[in-house]
């Protein structure tokens, strides 16, 4: 006798976390305190070398600044010496020119006297060239007007036909006003940057009020005129100065500083590539990097040899689990850890327990076939002597009588028969209905889904399908070669058992004037044994029973 055991289903599908997953993870939880260490040394560093990068940028611009200014002041001196040459002053403007011209002979630079309506002295023009009209919009006159210096933005200079820059003072000659004015190449700016040494790799920029660029450290030829990156406008438009994340014009990521005069207002921009602030940063991230990825490593290879063994010994102990399942005795180990040890030991008592209740249900099952044999055996007696008795009391009545009582204890015999093969137990309709009408061969056909029947209803069912059967043998289908019984049934919503006899190619069907015996056993049995219901069609073609049971304990058990 073969017993099942659980285990198989928990073996399937109760599958969780390894121990060697579990151990990984202990020792990924001992290292990523490492990690988030590394990441906020990183961050730290990271902020002081920004810091230091930030505050070098602001130093630098600020020089730019100053030596920018000193610049102009320089120019703004040559003015205001040639403002107080007599020439000027008693307007012999031929007088000043020369004199304008030996000052600025030695000078990539010339003066320009200008009043409101044309150009009166250019320098860079040859003496007594005609001069075009002045360019001077309504708000460099309005500051002369005032009595302000100022320094233009780049302009495209009208006898050169360059970009150019202008510092602008107002004179006044016999009650009239000029702009007296010092005109500089924007090269001239860009000795600057080499006077304050900026790093190759660093870019160095002056821009103008309207954020176009005037001086580069690098490509100032190529790329002056152009405007600033949109990101550093966007930064010079919240503050005056400051650092922010930008791009050169060349589309290179920087980190800038920027700083705006407030006697020109023009900004000087020193950018430093972002590579290079991340670079000192990189060094320590890599160390910590690779300190972080050995302890890492190690930890997941410890976890690993330490979980071989750990794992061996649990896997052992699902063999151990499926000895038990095949009867057979556990035996403990002496290499086992204290833990499996102990689990191996409950494996031995139990295997050892279920060994002796296997014996002793084998036992018991021996001596139940025993007793259901017997049982079976006096069962028949009894029907043998039931039908010995019946033989002599329907002595004086009709053969039929006698034939249909006999055959009526043959289908109960039957149905003892197929209840003791299943030593009692519960028998599927299926069967029931095959060993019924399995003596009608290919007359006879069934279909239905598998239904378990407790042996009392077993009993019932099969008498019930018998007088059916003998009904449709003696005037039914089963009368003629040709005719054919089906029996299906279907289990209605879980509520329900309908099981459907239908008669077809026997002769044609009268509807009896009353119901004979066999029509009141079979209402009978499926209403009282069942609480059921039980309709007969008597069609011209053939019978058709349906009978409607519910499903309850007393018919499925």
């Amino acid at each position: 006798m073969q017993s099942s055991s659980p285990l198989g289903p928990v073996l399937r599908h109760a599958i969780g976390p390894s121990v060697r997953s579990r151990l990984v993870l202990m020792a990924l939880s001992l290292v990523i305190p490492a990690v988030i260490l590394m990441g906020i040394l990183t961050a730290n560093a990271y902020r002081e070398s920004q810091a230091r990068y930030e505050q070098q940028l602001l130093a630098t611009t600020r020089a730019l600044a100053v030596a920018t200014d000193r610049q102009i002041s320089q120019g703004v001196a040559t003015l205001e010496t040639l403002a107080l040459s007599p020439a000027l002053q008693d307007g012999d403007f031929a007088a000043f020119e020369r004199q304008a011209r030996e000052t600025v002979q030695d000078r990539a630079a010339w003066i320009l006297l200008v009043d409101e309506q044309r150009q009166v002295i250019n320098t860079r023009a040859a003496p007594g060239a005609a001069l075009p009209r002045q360019n001077r919009g309504e708000a460099a006159w309005k500051a002369l007007h005032e009595g302000r210096t100022t320094v233009s933005n780049l302009v495209m200079g009208q006898v050169v036909s360059r970009p150019i820059v202008a510092i602008d003072m107002p004179v006044v000659v016999d009650g009239k006003l000029y702009s007296l004015s010092l005109i500089q190449e924007p090269s001239a700016f860009e000795s600057i940057f080499r006077s304050q040494q900026l790093s190759r790799t660093w870019t160095g920029a002056i821009l103008d009020r309207e954020a176009r660029l005037v001086a580069r450290s690098q490509d100032g030829a190529r790329l002056r005129g152009r405007t600033a990156s949109r990101d550093l406008r966007a930064a010079m438009a919240r503050a005056s100065e400051g650092v922010t994340l930008s791009h050169t014009l060349t589309g290179v990521p920087t980190l800038s500083g920027f700083s705006r005069s407030p006697n020109y207002g023009w900004t000087f921009v020193v950018g430093v590539p972002r590579t290079e602030v991340y670079a000192a940063v990189t060094q320590s991230v890599i160390g910590l990097s690779a300190a972080t990825g050995l302890l890492l490593v190690l930890g997941v290879l410890l976890a690993i040899g330490f979980s071989v063994q750990i794992s061996r010994q649990v896997r052992s102990l699902a063999a151990d689990a499926a000895l038990i399942a095949e009867n057979r005795i556990v035996e403990t180990r002496p290499d086992d850890l204290t833990e499996t040890a102990q689990v191996r030991e409950a494996l031995h008592q139990a295997s050892l327990a279920l060994r002796m209740r296997e014996e002793e249900q084998t036992a018991a099952a021996a001596r139940q076939e025993v007793m259901i044999n017997e049982l079976n055996h006096r069962v028949k007696n009894t029907l043998a002597m039931i039908q010995s008795l019946a033989r002599q009391s329907f002595s004086t009545s009709s053969p039929a009588a006698l034939e249909t009582f006999t055959e009526r204890l043959v289908a109960l015999s039957r149905a003892h028969d197929l209840l003791t093969e299943r030593t009692w137990l519960n028998a599927d309709l299926c069967e029931i209905v095959e060993r019924t009408l399995g003596p009608y061969g290919e007359q006879a056909r069934f279909s239905g889904p598998p239904l378990s029947l407790t042996p009392n209803s077993a009993v019932t069912v099969s008498m019930i399908l018998h007088e059916l059967a003998t009904n449709a043998a003696k005037y039914g289908a089963l009368l003629t070669p040709d005719g054919v019984v089906e029996v299906m049934w279907t289990l209605d919503g879980g509520h329900s058992l309908t099981l459907i006899w239908r008669e077809r190619g026997g002769p044609e069907v009268q509807p009896p004037e009353r119901d004979g015996f066999g029509s009141r056993l079979i209402t009978a049995s499926v209403q009282h044994e069942f609480g059921g219901q039980v309709q007969m069609e008597h069609l011209p073609q053939g019978l058709v029973c349906t009978i409607v049971i519910p499903l309850t304990p007393r018919l499925t058990g």
